[in-house]
C-alpha cells in the first residue's frame, strides 16, 4: 500500500508489553523527549508496562490524543500520532509501517519560520549505552550538491 504522508517504522519485539498494545489497536504515539527526561526515558525502557504503571511511576501524564486512541505523553513537546498501516513479521521481532496520522509540536519550539528549533527541543539519542545529545548543525540537507554561483 503507498503511502501518500509522512511514514515512520519502528520495530517492536514480541514479548514486549508495548508489542501487544499496537497489535491490538493498530496505533501508537511516538514522544519526543527533552533532555531533562533522560531518566524517566531510561527507566521506562528497562521496566515492563505489564509490571509498572510507568506514567506513575516518572511522573508523567497521559492526554488524549487528537486521532489516534492511545495516549500521548503531556511532558513531550513533540508527538507523532500513527496509525499502522503494514506489518513485516521478522520472527523474534515485526516491523510497523505506519502512516502519521497527527503532530503536535509545544509552540515555544518554533522559530520564526514556523520550523522546530533543535537547540530549545533538546532531543537525545542512545549510542553505544550513553544518552547523547544531539549538538552542533553539521551540514544542510542538499550542501553536497548544490552548485556555488
Amino acid at each position: 500500500m503507498p503511502l501518500q504522508t509522512l511514514a515512520l517504522l519502528i520495530l517492536a519485539g514480541i514479548l514486549h508489553a508495548s508489542y501487544g498494545l499496537i497489535k491490538a489497536t493498530g496505533e501508537f504515539v511516538v514522544n519526543i523527549p527533552t533532555a531533562d527526561m533522560v531518566k524517566a526515558v531510561d527507566y521506562c525502557g528497562h521496566v515492563s508496562g505489564r509490571d509498572v504503571d510507568k506514567f506513575a511511576a516518572c511522573g508523567l501524564t497521559p492526554e488524549p490524543a487528537s486521532v489516534v486512541g492511545v495516549p500521548l505523553i503531556a511532558q513531550c513537546p513533540i508527538n507523532l500520532e500513527c496509525k499502522v498501516v503494514q506489518t513485516i513479521s521478522l520472527g523474534t521481532h515485526d516491523l510497523f509501517i505506519s502512516e502519521v496520522v497527527a503532530v503536535q509540536v509545544d509552540e515555544e519550539l518554533l522559530d520564526e519560520r514556523g520550523h522546530i528549533d533543535y537547540a530549545k527541543a533538546e532531543p537525545f539519542v542512545l549510542l553505544d549505552d550513553e544518552y547523547r545529545g544531539l549538538g552542533d548543525v553539521l551540514g544542510i540537507y542538499g550542501y553536497s550538491v548544490k552548485m556555488d554561483r
